[in-house]
């Protein structure tokens, strides 16, 4: 029997921090830690921050980040993953769809901090890039929203409702701006430092959209054969 993999959601991670990365392509530490310096700073200045989805404590910035100087370095690293691993696998021409960061805002959740489940809208890809954080601090969930059945579900493990991200340090995470997610509460007593952001489009002719490429591109790439225990024999 063959299984087909429908309308999935894309979710793309890289560890910017990883020391196989080319420098042109990771980031250090110690950049984090001046990130972080400059968040405590945006934090001193203005200590209440903002409410959107954040709940009960932490604390958000305004919008501005992307064009506070000390982020560019971290807008510059984000462009080159997204233009070099999204905007190809969606099919695009990195030479006419040009990605350009929308806002960008701060996150710093201590305890009991958390994130209401929520969605970008008026963008097409957002993200989040951990700062700070060890990956016990309240993990990003991500929610599906597609009813598969009206009627009675049974449990399975491949079948969730949900999907769970550990934050850690450099860790870079994209999805589509439509997908559903929260962030879990920070049961430490540390505190989880992070930016959001969200990601427009620019296309440099009006041909607007490129198909991907017949030669290479499979329509049964998402499709498997499954074997008698019912697990995926995946190629």
């Amino acid at each position: 029997m063959a299984v087909r993999l429908l309308f999935p959601t894309f979710i793309f991670e890289v560890d910017l921090l990883n020391d196989d990365l080319h420098p042109n392509d990771g980031l250090t530490k110690e950049y984090l830690n001046l990130l972080k310096d400059t968040m405590d700073g945006m934090r001193q200045r203005d200590p209440e921050g903002r409410r959107i989805s954040n709940a009960y404590t932490g604390w958000q910035s305004n919008d501005g980040c992307e064009t506070n100087p000390i982020f560019a370095q971290l807008h510059k690293k984000i462009s080159r993953v997204f233009t070099r691993e999204v905007i190809p696998f969606h099919g695009l021409d990195p030479s006419n769809a040009i990605m350009q960061m929308g806002n960008m805002w701060a996150n710093i959740n201590d305890f009991s901090a958390w994130n209401k489940p929520h969605l970008h809208n008026g963008c097409w890809y957002s993200g989040a890039f951990y700062i700070h954080a060890d990956g016990d601090e309240g993990s990003l969930d991500i929610i599906d929203k597609d009813c598969k059945v009206v009627s009675d579900f049974p449990h399975s493990t491949r079948t969730p409702t949900s999907y769970s991200i550990q934050p850690t340090s450099g860790k870079l995470v994209l999805f589509p701006s439509g997908t559903m997610h929260m962030v879990e509460p920070n049961m430490t007593n540390k505190e989880r430092y992070s930016v959001a952001f969200n990601i427009e489009m620019r296309y440099q002719t009006n041909q607007g959209r490129f198909p991907i490429n017949e030669d290479t591109y499979n329509q049964d790439e998402f499709k498997f054969e499954i074997d008698s225990n019912g697990d995926p024999i995946l190629k």
